[in-house]
């Protein structure tokens, strides 16, 4: 009896550790149900397995770990890989997302906090914490204070896997809009993240350029099972677009001309990706550029004041 009760752990282990390793969340009730023992008899499977695994990591065997998998409600492997920035690579990264104020301060803090446990031994972890700490607690997060990152990673899987989203979008005077897309792209600007898509067959009629969708103010949104092809040759790419947008604003393709009697043409030329600019004999320069659409980019000239002749 106790050779069979041996074996039928053993049997269990190896299930708990195959269905981890093929990548699967590992949950307690299952298997404790399948084999009739408790939820914490798997609990103790589990942690066997961590132990493991960990032991293997120490021996240079391997880079595996199990951890909680909050949002999926069990367990699932991880890389247990230490980031390997420099600290002066880690604090410009933190200080970039920091400056970026694009996320809630709960989100913001856990990713900064698990860059610096990740990537510091602890003899560095107080000096970095002391550098970003008092930014830290002084974050103004956004304004609409909403958690994005697992939005934000769910809608890129979309993009990768070119599947159809349907979503509901409140639109800057309150009304709700319900649509099904095609996305194709996410990014991040001035505060807030974004997703490019296009609607139904309007990309046909509008080719180039897809509508631009702030992700906080997506109510909300199912990806649906049916897919859309990108033919290659037709296939968008971000960052040129990325380059032609820089306002957020979009529309049609829209070449534009002006010019600049500044400073600093460099703030210009890094303000406008697609701008090219042509000092004259007085010293100003003659600068054009490719931007989709006009309210952005004339929104922005009209704020540089005499700088600017339009």
């Amino acid at each position: 009896m106790k050779e069979k009760a041996s074996a039928r752990k053993h049997d269990r282990v190896l299930e708990i550790y195959t269905r981890l390793m093929n990548g699967e969340v590992a949950r307690k009730q299952e298997p404790a149900e399948e084999y009739n023992v408790s939820p914490r008899s798997i609990q103790r499977d589990i942690d066997s397995i961590r132990g493991f695994l960990s032991d293997r990591t120490a021996r240079g065997e391997g880079v595996t770990e199990v951890v909680y998998d909050y949002s999926a409600k069990g367990f699932r492997t991880a890389s247990s890989r230490t980031v390997t920035l420099s600290n002066a690579e880690l604090f410009t990264a933190a200080k970039i997302l920091l400056e970026s104020r694009s996320l809630c301060k709960g989100e913001m803090e856990r990713i900064v906090q698990e860059l610096i446990e990740a990537g510091l031994p602890v003899s560095e972890r107080r000096k970095m914490s002391e550098l970003l700490g008092n930014e830290l607690f002084h974050y103004v997060e956004p304004r609409h204070g909403r958690e994005l990152t697992d939005r934000v990673w769910e809608l890129a899987g979309a993009v990768y896997a070119h599947r159809l989203v349907e979503l509901a979008y409140q639109k800057t005077n309150g009304e709700v809009t319900n649509a099904v897309i095609k996305p194709v792209g996410i990014m991040n600007s001035e505060y807030y993240f974004y997703l490019l898509a296009y609607i139904g067959e309007r990309d046909r009629k509008y080719a180039g350029y897809p509508t631009v969708y702030r992700i906080d103010r997506i109510r909300g949104y199912k990806l649906l099972e049916e897919t859309f092809r990108v033919p290659y040759r037709d296939r968008f790419e971000e960052g040129e677009f990325r380059k032609r947008i820089p306002f957020m604003y979009t529309g049609k393709l829209h070449h534009a001309s002006f010019v600049y009697k500044g400073s600093d043409i460099n703030a210009v030329l890094d303000r406008l990706p697609t701008a090219q600019a042509a000092q004259r004999e007085d010293g100003s320069y003659l600068v054009t550029a490719e931007v989709f659409g006009e309210k952005g980019l004339n929104m922005w000239l009209r704020g540089q004041g005499d700088a600017v002749e339009e």
